[in-house]
């Protein structure tokens, strides 16, 4: 590992394990955006993965998003790890998998450097992780352990949604300094690796959703259903738009 990503994971470690971030006007200021239409849309696509990964060996890059992503929906792999290099998140993680009694393995590690063997997992996922990395070596870990024709979930944030972009320059405090949103490059990156298809919400949304919590209490109303709608059209017609929606959910098989 290079000097320069020693020290990136350093210093993502020291904020994760302070909890130092503050995100109370973030999340409010996207909060309907993550419970309208559009993340319902994203639900039923993870919900329809979830499915298959029963009795599966199954490595969460993180230590959350597995109730998110597995658990809510009935989801209980054979094999369950979740790594992370904050202890503090791991343990946050460990205590709520004790209460619901799901059966998880907590490791600390560095996804830049996966203490697995070769062809190990079945299913790799995360949300909001992949961002956090030195995307390239990600996706080649990933890729190195996972078994042959093994899949990926990922659902992560892109940097070309300017609603979104205006949002995280208004709070910096809310993120760390190393984490950037994908873009067109990271997802060529992903391709050298994965054969995948490409969920992309919340275009229009974004903006809706943002204003929509002044005139109604919830997420889900005329106006993000509307927006949702349009966003779907617009990329059925316009597929190159797909990078400039604030999200992706990316379902793949490794080559």
């Amino acid at each position: 590992m290079s000097g320069s990503q020693t020290e990136r994971v350093a210093r993502e470690a020291e904020i994760w394990d302070g909890q130092t971030l503050q995100r109370d006007g973030y999340e409010a200021a996207l909060a309907h955006a993550n419970g309208g239409p559009a993340r319902e849309r994203r639900n039923d696509f993870v919900r329809a993965v979830a499915a298959s990964v029963t009795g599966l060996d199954a490595l969460e890059i993180g230590s959350h998003s597995w109730e998110a992503t597995l658990y809510r929906f009935g989801s209980r792999p054979n094999r369950l790890v979740c790594i992370n290099i904050s202890q503090t998140e791991l343990d946050q993680g460990e205590e709520l998998a004790k209460s619901f009694n799901y059966p998880i393995e907590f490791r600390l590690m560095d996804a830049h450097k996966l203490d697995f063997p070769d062809a190990s997992f079945d299913f790799v996922f995360g949300v909001a992780i992949l961002h956090h990395l030195d995307f390239r070596v990600a996706m080649g870990e990933i890729a190195r352990v996972l078994k042959p024709g093994g899949r990926l979930l990922f659902v992560e944030p892109l940097i070309l949604n300017p609603v979104a972009r205006l949002v995280r320059f208004l709070t910096p405090k809310a993120r760390t300094p190393d984490e950037k949103p994908l873009g067109r490059e990271e997802l060529a990156i992903m391709a050298e690796y994965f054969t995948a298809e490409h969920l992309y919400t919340e275009l229009f949304h974004v903006p809706a959703a943002v204003i929509s919590r002044f005139f109604f209490s919830d997420p889900e109303n005329r106006l993000t259903f509307a927006a949702d709608w349009l966003d779907m059209k617009l990329l059925q017609l316009f597929p190159g738009l797909g990078p400039y929606h604030r999200s992706i959910t990316v379902y793949g098989h490794r080559k």
